[in-house]
C-alpha cells in the first residue's frame, strides 16, 4: 500500500496479553520517562502542553533498549495494511496527565511529526476521553502553520486500548488534553 488520504484505525491490533504486557511496563516506576515541555512541538512558544516522553527510535536510531519490546506491534499494524516500509523514522511515547491549566478545553497545537512523506502509526496504550483530531489540513512548510480558524476536521479518534490509528503523515494533527484519566500513547513513523 502506498501512502494515501485514508485514515485506517483497528480495535485490538493485537492481543490482550500483549496489550496488558505493554501497558503495564510503560506505567511501572521502572519505565524512562523523560519531561517534555510541550507534547506537540519541541520549541513551541505559543502554548506549552507539558508530558513525558521516551525515544525508542530517534533520526533512523534505535535509542532505546525497549524498541525490540514495540516493534511487533508495528510490524503487525503496517502489515494489516500491506504497507512496504524501509526503515523506522523516529518511534515515540507520550504520557500526559490531566492538567489544571485554564486552556485545557483548548486542542493541543497542530503538527505533523516529520516534513517528508511517512506514514504515523499511533497505538492507543490506555482508554481516556482526549481524542486525537487529524485535520485535511495538509502540511506544505513549518513556515505555514495553520491557524485553528483555519483548520477543517478529518476525523476524530477516541483512544481505546488496543486500538492503532494509521494515516498519512501529510496531515496535520493534534490531541485533546486530558481532563479525567492519564493519556499514553505510542507514536511510530515509518517510511
Amino acid at each position: 500500500m502506498k501512502l494515501d488520504d485514508r485514515i485506517l484505525v483497528f480495535d485490538d491490533i493485537i492481543e490482550k496479553d500483549y496489550q496488558n504486557k505493554i501497558k503495564n511496563f510503560l506505567f511501572s516506576n521502572s519505565f524512562p520517562w523523560y519531561f517534555c515541555k510541550d507534547v506537540s512541538f519541541t520549541n513551541n512558544n505559543v502554548q506549552q502542553r507539558p508530558g513525558f516522553q521516551h525515544y525508542f527510535v530517534l533520526d533512523k536510531k534505535v535509542t532505546s533498549d525497549f524498541h525490540n519490546d514495540i516493534l511487533p506491534l508495528i510490524i503487525k499494524s503496517i502489515k494489516k495494511i500491506n504497507f512496504k516500509h524501509t526503515e523506522v523514522l523516529q518511534g515515540r511515547s507520550f504520557f500526559q496527565l490531566p492538567l489544571n491549566i485554564p486552556d485545557r478545553h483548548i486542542v493541543d497545537t497542530p503538527h505533523v511529526d516529520a516534513d517528508i512523506p511517512h506514514l504515523v502509526v499511533l497505538y492507543y496504550v490506555n482508554d481516556n476521553e482526549a481524542n486525537t483530531i487529524i485535520y485535511e489540513n495538509e502540511f506544505e512548510s513549518y513556515d505555514k502553520v495553520p491557524q485553528f480558524k483555519d483548520l477543517k476536521v478529518k476525523q476524530k479518534v477516541k483512544p481505546k486500548q488496543g486500538r492503532v490509528v494509521m494515516f498519512n503523515g501529510k496531515y496535520w494533527h493534534t490531541a485533546e488534553q486530558p481532563e479525567l484519566n492519564k493519556r499514553c500513547i505510542i507514536n511510530y513513523n515509518v517510511i
